[in-house]
């Protein structure tokens, strides 16, 4: 009796001294080889990310030398019941639009352009249907995100001093994203430095850190170009909206904002690059 007391006493003791040697290394290669296939996860999803990048600029770039752009009619099916079975969602489709140039600021050396055919709708309850707050799911209340118009498609008619403006109660197809302009969605792919900018306020939307004189050339004669990659959502029940804005009723179907080229439409030179790294 006195030499099983004496066992179940070691055997206490063994079991309140930790775990034995073996299963001390056991735990340490674990750790190891956790750690190691972690790295590796880390090693293959930074190459996917460097893959992603490089095929979307040289789409972009692609695109951009062979003024390849949205027709008339790909955006008449892109709102069409034939969407689905006609595009393809994995696609990108590429848009221009002009930048107006502002004034030069001459306090912060540096000269911002607003995007012309963009609207800027912050904290927008209207397209809280396309962009939902996931956090809001389980919880009273919604967030409304910040979201960015592109008008694809709109109804216009000449004024009397010659100026295409929106006609009385003219219709509108537009494009809307997240507004990359706040949730940093996009990688400045610009190697000489971050000259080139999004400006987060209602008023600009892009600013270039350059010198008057340099800056002066492209804006005298508005020559830049901004050139937007669109990746679309199709589902009919899930990606598109109908809304009014100022008496004009407005389709809207959610896109995604695969790259952004700023460029000079005269000799076709590329000033600024941003990619959605993203899948």
């Amino acid at each position: 009796m006195r030499m099983l007391i004496i066992l179940a006493c070691i055997l206490i003791l063994q079991a309140c001294s930790g775990p034995s040697k073996e299963e001390l290394r056991r735990m340490q290669l674990l750790e190891a080889q956790r750690a190691e296939q972690a790295a590796l996860a880390a090693q293959k999803e930074a190459q996917e990310r460097q893959i992603r990048i490089r095929e979307r600029l040289q789409n972009a770039r692609n695109a951009w030398k062979q003024n390849t752009q949205l027709s008339q009619s790909q955006t008449d099916t892109l709102f069409s019941n034939t969407s689905e079975s006609s595009l393809s969602a994995d696609q990108t489709y590429y848009v221009q639009f002009d930048l107006q140039p502002a004034k030069y600021n001459y306090g912060q050396n540096k000269q911002s352009f607003t995007i012309v055919g963009m609207r800027n709708l912050p904290n927008s309850k209207v397209y809280g249907p396309l962009f939902p707050d996931e956090k809001a799911q389980y919880q009273p209340g919604q967030l409304a995100k910040s979201v960015l118009e592109f008008a694809l498609r709109e109804e216009t008619e000449i004024n009397r001093i010659g100026q295409k403006v929106l006609r009385d109660r003219g219709q509108r197809w537009v494009a809307a994203v997240l507004n990359f302009k706040n949730y940093d969605s996009l990688v400045n792919q610009n190697t000489t430095g971050d000259e080139w900018y999004w400006e987060p306020g209602l008023f600009d939307d892009v600013s270039w850190n350059v010198a008057p004189e340099t800056a002066y050339p492209y804006t005298s004669e508005r020559l830049l170009t901004l050139q937007l990659g669109l990746r679309f959502c199709l589902l009919k029940d899930r990606c598109y909206l109908r809304s009014d804005y100022r008496k004009h009723p407005t389709h809207a179907m959610r896109a995604e904002v695969i790259s952004v080229l700023i460029a000079n439409r005269k000799n076709g030179e590329v000033l600024a690059e941003f990619i959605r790294d993203k899948e």
